[in-house]
Formats: C-alpha cells, structure tokens, sequence
C-alpha cells in the first residue's frame, strides 16, 4: 500500500498548504469564508502528515501498474477532499460542488459558479494549476511509459529495472518550466496593466489549459485587445510537449524529437486561426484584423484545450462539427491539453499512406523508425486510444443525453468533458442547463469523464479493469 499512500499524503499536504492562500484573500476581502479554508488546510495536512508518518522512508519510485494505481486515487480522491469546502463557500450541493471540484482540479472549466467571492476563484486558479502539473507529471512519468495510447516514452529511468521511474527526476525536468510560464504570463499581463487578481487567474488558466476565471477576468478580454494578443503565445505553450520546452531553452531543438509534432501544431493553428477569423469576420461583421485576432485566440484555445472564447457565445457563431473536432483531436502529446492528440492522428495518417502506397508499389522499400517495442505495437496503442475515445465519447452522450434539451446539447457536453474543453458547452450561449443540474447519474458519469480525459481515456479503464480482475 505504500506506492498508494506515499503520494496521496504529499498531494493532501500540497493542498493544505495551497488552502492558506484563499484564505489570506479572504482575509483580506473582509469575506466570512476563512474559517472553511482554515479547517480545509488543517485537515489535509493532518491527514497528509498521519500518512506521511506511516510510509516514511518508502522510496519515490514506482512500478507502472503501481503508478498508474497512484495516479488514478489521486484524481479521483482529491475532488472528494476539496468538495467540502467548494460547496461551503459557493452555496452549492454536495454533488454540484463534487463536480466543480473535478472540473477546476481536471482544468476542464465546466462551472454553475457565474460569479462568487474573489478567495474561491483564487481556490479555483490554483486548483486548475497544479491538475495542470499533475497532468504533466503523470503522463510523463507514468502513462507514456505503460505504453498506454501509444505515447512516446521520454522518462529517465530509477536505478537498473526498467519497469521503474524516478518521480523527482521528472519533477525536476517539467516544474521549472511549468513554473517559468506561469510566471512569464503573469508578467506580461501586469506590464499591460490588468490587475494582479486577473493577471493571476489568467495566467493560471493559460499555462494549464483551464478555464475558471473571475467575471473581472473574463471582462478584461472582452474590453481590451491587448491580453488576447498576449495570451496566445502562452496557450500555444501549453498545447505544445513540455519536453520540447526543455529542447528549446537547452538549445538542442533540432534533436527533440517533438520537434516536428511542435511544428505541425503552429501550422495547424495559423491554418484554423485564419480559418476561424473568416467564419467571425463573415458572421458577426467586426473589422479584419479584429477578426483574424479573435480567430487566431480561438483557434489556439480550441487546440490547448482551455477553451477560452475572446467573447460571449463565440462558438454559437462556429460551425458545431468544426469545433467538436478541435476540441476532441487537442494538441500536442505530453503537453496539458486533452483529446486525442496530434501525434495520433500523424501517426494514423502516415501508417494509412505507407499501406496505400504497399497497395500500389508492393514492392517499395519504405524507411520506418521503430520504437522501442516496436512500430507494430505503437500503432496498436494509437488505435486502442482513438477507439476508446469515441466509445467513451459515445457512453457519455448517452448518459448525458436523457438530462438535457437536445442531442446537439448533448454531443457537445460530451465533447466538453472527454476533452476537458468546458467552455465549449458553457460559451455556446445556447441556454443549456448547468451539467451539475443533470441526474444524479448524469454528473457523476461526467465528473468520471473528466477524469478519464486527463488518464488518457484508456487508464482509467485500465485501471478499473485490474481493479476488478487483477489475480
């Protein structure tokens, strides 16, 4: 149990500590709230210190399947703890406040809260930013080397056994970097003059592809140019590997070998943006470049998975089929967004031309990179994922389909939460009820999708499975 236990107890503590921050605000605020995030802190670090005490001098390192079980309880325990607290301060129910927790602490950005105390969006910020880094942790350090989905495995290994990852070493490589653009956008949004409680909330969405921000926030975008300029560099960071971050700082981008995805993903975002920025100029008649700029801001938003619209009912305006594709293919691999992944499709599409052109020219000689395993077992694991992605995206239109309005409602909330892109159901403007509003079963299927969506779809269900038929 120590493998379960030892990491459950640092996040608990982590959370404890990050509890004290709201509580401050709320200080501050003159807000009546203090008491709750106070009790919230003492309780996790209690609970975090007693499992601390017990596991001590267990080491970091884990096997896969025993990461991949650590990683699991950590998603799926800490909405629970955090629950309490969210539905104190925002008024609302057990269940709603469960699924708010999952959808700040998964950066998916589905909320019932339009507008609450500053100390809870503060709570939300920094919940969204640290599942921002345990996304990044964990599918470096656990799900790509399970060889789940096919994702390239770049870990640096714990002493001789392959089947061992050295956390710290991976915390090492991707926390200064999640941390530096974190803070990076939060300075230039300061330098343009926002707010620190804006330039905070902003920035903590951005670098983790959420989308829990204040009213004050959200107003910001809509009234002034300049910080949708300047958040589209940071939303492009985030949809693009952490690992090819560390190339570019390290001055060895030729060698990365998420060099060339990175590429494809700036490509694929010029091509949409202007794209999208036509659909806008044609439909709601703003100026070109006023367009091109809310084009491009929706285009990156849409592929980092943050979802973020430069305005109210931006995706009423857009082509359903169009926006549901973006939100479900996501970015880069082992970067923070969601959905598929453009690596996939690459991979899919260049195994589809190579047997075309075997069907031509069966005698062709084709160059193949083999990956470790094998080229044949990479593309199992791509389609396996692709495959499991639309069957969950399928269960969830069904299970969320009897609560709500419309199928079109349905397919999108369905999109939303699989991809952890919540915006493109609550921005679309269109009426919908809240997804915490839904059955009972309606919203825990969602809040489980959400997680899903961050375990790469196909842990979870690996998950379960040896859950329930491990020997």
């Amino acid at each position: 149990m120590n493998h379960l236990a030892r990491p459950l107890s640092s996040a608990l503590i982590v959370i404890g500590g990050t509890a004290l921050i709201p509580a401050l605000v709320a200080v501050r605020g003159g807000e009546e709230h203090v008491s709750i995030y106070m009790i919230t802190s003492m309780l996790c670090i209690f609970l975090g210190g007693a499992m601390r005490f017990t596991t001590e001098g267990s080491s970091l390192r884990f096997r896969r399947m025993d990461g991949l079980f650590s990683l699991s309880l950590l998603w799926l325990a800490l909405p629970v703890v955090i629950m309490p607290s969210v539905a104190a301060v925002s008024g609302l129910t057990p269940l709603a406040a469960w699924l708010e927790s999952v959808s700040a602490f998964t950066a998916t950005g589905i909320t019932a809260v339009k507008d609450g105390p500053r100390s809870l969006y503060v709570w939300f910020a920094l919940l969204q930013w640290g599942g921002g880094l345990l996304t990044l942790a964990s599918v470096i350090a656990v799900l790509a080397p399970t060889g789940l989905g096919g994702l390239p495995d770049r870990t640096p290994r714990g002493g001789m056994m392959p089947d061992v990852v050295d956390l710290r070493s991976v915390m090492r490589q991707i926390v200064p970097l999640y941390l530096g653009g974190t803070v990076a956008c939060f300075l230039a949004l300061l330098i343009n003059g926002q707010s620190i409680y804006v330039c905070f909330t902003l920035a903590s969405a951005v670098a983790s592809a959420g989308a829990h921000l204040p009213p004050e926030a959200q107003i910001a975008l809509e009234v002034d140019q300049a910080p949708k300029w300047l958040l589209m560099p940071f939303m492009l960071w985030a949809a693009t590997s952490v690992l090819w971050h560390r190339a570019l700082f390290s001055r060895r981008v030729n060698n990365s070998p998420e060099q060339k995805e990175s590429l494809i993903l700036l490509i694929y975002w010029g091509i949409l943006g202007i794209g999208l920025g036509a659909v806008m100029f044609r439909t709601t008649s703003p100026q070109a470049l006023e367009a091109l700029r809310d084009g491009l801001f929706t285009a990156a938003s849409l592929i980092s998975t943050s979802g973020i619209g430069p305005d109210d009912g931006t995706y009423q305006n857009l082509p359903l089929i169009l926006v549901l594709f973006v939100a479900l293919l996501g970015g880069g691999a082992l970067s923070v967004t969601g959905g598929l992944k453009i690596m996939r499709l690459r991979s899919m599409l260049l195994r589809a031309r190579g047997d075309l052109l075997r069907l031509v020219y069966p005698n062709l000689a084709q160059p193949v990179a083999f990956a470790e395993g094998g080229i044949s077992s990479t593309m199992r694991g791509v389609w396996v994922a692709m495959a499991t992605l639309f069957a969950v995206f399928g269960l969830c239109i069904m299970a969320l389909a009897p609560g709500l309005p419309s199928i079109e409602a349905a397919l999108v909330a369905a999109a939303a939460v699989v991809s952890n892109t919540g915006p493109i159901y609550d921005a679309a403007n269109m009426g919908w009820p809240p997804l915490s509003s839904l059955p009972a079963g309606s919203v825990i299927v969602a809040g489980l999708a959400m997680v899903a969506g961050r375990l790469e779809i196909i842990g979870l269900l690996v998950t379960i499975h040896f859950a329930f038929w491990r020997p």
